[in-house]
């Protein structure tokens, strides 16, 4: 056991990897909006980006016993007859107890042909070859449906399951989903999403030439954050969408990915977001040698009507944090109720993905918004005597136990194995906070 700063972290191996070419990851979350019955979502990977297989099991005492596995994939991926695919990625569901429901993001991501060859016409040629829209989702307490809405910030174009090529569709109202969602003690919510970096051109009456190379299409986003009221009669959220927030290529070399956005107790909201200061030939990107690579940060003191220009995250004591191009993660502690934000804090010499440890865990101020470097604490590192240099700390999901308050974090190892990125085992940290 490790210990820092009131921050006390216990690991262990929770599943090993099938074999030298396949990860095993694990998500947990409760089905209801009190007890213990949890579900586990078992995803097993074999390539970057996409899902190979998909299960599910069921526990009514917290974890301690499961009944089977149940395939799920027909849930995730569907393969239409022209030989597209449309693969669905599900959020974390959030309750809401004002109005007794849940809540999720989800993303839909339909491939112009196989996604393998897709990937590759993105990153080789930096052409168009998919797109990503957002959906929010309601499942009332006690049911399995759910009904899930298109998030429309740009034009008023549906999904149609018979047309779901159609041009605009497939250009209109993409988005990256936000990796969490706020739920406000009055009802309301709020969450980000990384949005398609024309339309936040066009809503902010930006020529989008002027700001980023064409080619800049496919790889930049902007920051879009929404806020919704729940309409008792429609049984949906009405949103309202903030200004876009956009950052420049020579800053974040693609832009606004993973954001993430929460409402301070003293009533600021904050977003922070993954950037990047990849170059690549094939992009052609503009940002220059040695541009450090950061979470970036902006906030709102109007309600989130419009937000500051993102900065570089820093310490509460000014100090820059660097980190590079990997996920993070934001939560209100059901313990203590503070917030706490894990993700990679690493060292000015980060460059595109890597490195993807150590993995930190800190508390931010409910009045600035910035991470307390008093707390901050490694959950884990690298052991230079096992764990390869491509090792990446970053491929997490996070559940606060009912019973112990601790939080536990499901986390895949990927490179830890020299030349074997999925050979990756599934590890477990307990988290225990302060009261």
């Amino acid at each position: 056991m490790s210990v820092g700063r009131k921050i006390a972290v216990k690991k262990e191996l929770y599943v090993k990897a099938p074999d030298k070419y396949t990860c095993d990851m694990r998500i947990q979350q409760y089905t209801e909006p009190y007890g213990f019955k949890r579900v586990e979502k078992r995803s097993i990977q074999k390539e970057s980006d996409f899902i190979n297989e998909l299960y599910e099991r069921y526990s009514e005492d917290n974890g301690k016993t499961w009944s089977d596995w149940r395939d799920v994939y027909k849930n995730a991926l569907e393969v239409k007859k022209n030989g597209d695919e449309i693969i669905w990625c599900e959020g974390n569901e959030y309750f809401n107890p004002v109005y007794n429901h849940f809540v999720s993001l989800s993303m839909q991501r339909i491939f112009s042909g196989n996604h393998k060859e897709a990937y590759n016409i993105l990153w080789s040629k930096g052409e168009k070859s998919f797109a990503d829209h957002t959906f929010i989702t309601i499942r009332e307490v006690g049911s399995d449906l759910k009904k899930s809405n298109l998030i429309k910030y740009h034009k008023n174009v549906d999904y149609n399951t018979e047309d779901w090529s159609n041009k605009e569709y497939f250009n209109n109202n993409e988005s990256y989903l936000g990796t969490n969602i706020d739920v406000l003690k009055n009802g309301d919510i709020i969450f980000p999403i990384a949005a398609n970096i024309k339309a936040c051109c066009n809503i902010l009456g930006i020529n989008y030439i002027d700001e980023f190379p064409p080619y800049y299409y496919q790889l930049m986003k902007g920051l879009i954050i929404i806020k919704g009221k729940w309409d008792k009669e429609e049984r949906k959220y009405n949103l309202t969408f903030s200004k876009p927030i956009i950052i420049n290529d020579l800053k974040s070399s693609r832009g606004v990915d993973e954001p993430l956005a929460i409402q301070l107790k003293s009533g600021r909201i904050i977003s922070i977001f993954r950037g990047s200061n990849m170059k690549s030939d094939n992009w052609k990107t503009r940002i220059e040698e040695g541009t450090p690579c950061h979470k970036w940060f902006c906030y709102s003191d109007d309600n989130g009507k419009t937000f500051t220009d993102p900065v570089p995250w820093h310490f509460d004591d000014r100090e820059v944090i660097y980190s590079s191009a990997s996920y993070s993660q934001i939560f209100r502690s059901i313990k203590n109720g503070r917030i706490y934000w894990i993700g990679n804090i690493t060292d000015y010499e980060a460059y595109c993905n890597y490195p993807r440890y150590p993995l930190n865990i800190v508390e931010i101020d409910e009045g600035s918004g910035l991470p307390k470097k008093a707390s901050n604490t490694i959950i884990d590192t690298r052991d230079p005597e096992k764990d390869s240099d491509k090792l990446q700390l970053s491929n997490f999901s996070i559940i606060q136990d009912r019973d112990t308050q601790q939080i536990e974090i499901y986390l895949v190892k990927y490179g830890q194995r020299e030349n074997y990125t999925y050979w990756a085992d599934c590890y477990r940290y307990f988290v225990e906070l302060s009261e």
